[in-house]
């Protein structure tokens, strides 16, 4: 699975790019001055729903495709067996790491496979790459823009913020959803756009849980609180744990603690922090006196993991005493949007 950064010749063309052409999402003709919208003025809690009328989709796994920004746009999705067209269903939307894809990013997660006991619907959303934003470069450069990483998607002010807003509302439109357990995860730079979906989108998201990847945005300001649970390895030597300046063509980004502690200081965490898991190499610590209590949030650290998924040791030797994605659906589970 190729999950990594942007190698020298990405950064060259990009950075070329960047200095000679403008794309649908960067409004002045330099892209390298990048101009960043309101993007939070579509942040509105969507109306809660009891129960739907009138959806034919059926257990199964879908490719489906949504226009926006004078693209189509990709996402992939999984509904469970067992799933009823009339019953407002949970949402996990997990997003893949820089130059992987949605595909790849089902196997990572093995949320399609849990989804099936637990009942919630699985969705990929599939990043763009260099060919789809400047018209030529690496086919396996797709990523997501998380504001301080990565690749096309960050160089060039893609909108992916407005890209889920129209994902969400073509799926409302298919499944049936429930618009108060809708969550997010993400690996690497999914996890970064993780983050900037809880800063930008708290009424649409319920809780959120970043993979290797850390809270890059310069401003910050969830319309309500929402609780975290980051995952990250100690030795992980492509996003660091203690935070650094080592993206192509990105930006600083804070430690895997700061991440969460920004989150714990916004979601009004005062009391002290509180041991919720621990098993071999494996510890998780949340931080507590939250406002609601349920807005905890948590730091699930490996000691001497590599950039992975806990609970995937087929990549990157992800350890075996943690199952990130088990817990994640746990966290979520108890974490509804008030």
């Amino acid at each position: 699975m190729r999950l990594r950064l942007l190698v020298l010749a990405a950064t060259s063309l990009l950075m070329t790019a960047a200095a000679c052409a403008s794309t649908p999402d960067d409004p002045t003709p330099d892209a390298g001055t990048q101009v960043t919208p309101d993007t939070t003025a579509g942040d509105v809690a969507p109306a809660d729903r009891t129960a739907c009328s009138g959806l034919t989709v059926t257990a199964g796994t879908y490719n489906w495709t949504v226009e926006h920004g004078g693209r189509t746009r990709n996402y992939r999705v999984h509904v469970p067996p067992g799933y009823d067209a009339t019953k407002p269903t949970p949402v996990v939307l997990s997003f893949h790491g820089f130059g992987s894809n949605e595909v790849e990013q089902e196997l990572l997660s093995n949320f399609s496979r849990l989804g099936d006991t637990e009942g919630f619907i699985s969705v990929y959303p599939r990043g763009l790459n260099l060919p789809e934003t400047v018209g030529q470069g690496d086919e396996d450069s797709r990523s997501w823009n998380g504001v301080a990483c990565c690749g096309p998607a960050q160089a060039f002010n893609v909108d992916d913020v407005g890209f889920v807003d129209a994902l969400l509302a073509d799926l409302d439109a298919r499944v049936c959803t429930d618009p108060r357990r809708v969550f997010a995860s993400g690996f690497s730079n999914g996890a970064f756009f993780t983050y900037r979906l809880a800063c930008e989108r708290a009424q649409r998201f319920a809780a959120i849980a970043p993979v290797a990847g850390m809270e890059g945005s310069a401003a910050c300001a969830p319309s309500r609180p929402v609780p975290v649970i980051h995952f990250h390895g100690t030795a992980d030597p492509t996003i660091l744990y203690d935070g650094g300046n080592n993206i192509p063509a990105g930006k600083p980004y804070p430690s895997a603690p700061e991440s969460v502690r920004r989150f714990a200081a916004r979601n009004g965490c005062t009391g002290p922090e509180q041991q919720t898991y621990q098993k071999g190499d494996s510890t998780c610590v949340a931080a507590t006196g939250c406002t609601p209590e349920s807005a905890t949030a948590s730091l699930c650290t490996v000691t001497g993991g590599k950039h992975a998924w806990p609970g995937q040791p087929i990549f990157n030797e992800g350890t075996r005493d943690l199952d990130a994605t088990l817990e994640m659906w746990r966290f979520f589970q108890a974490r509804p949007r008030p």
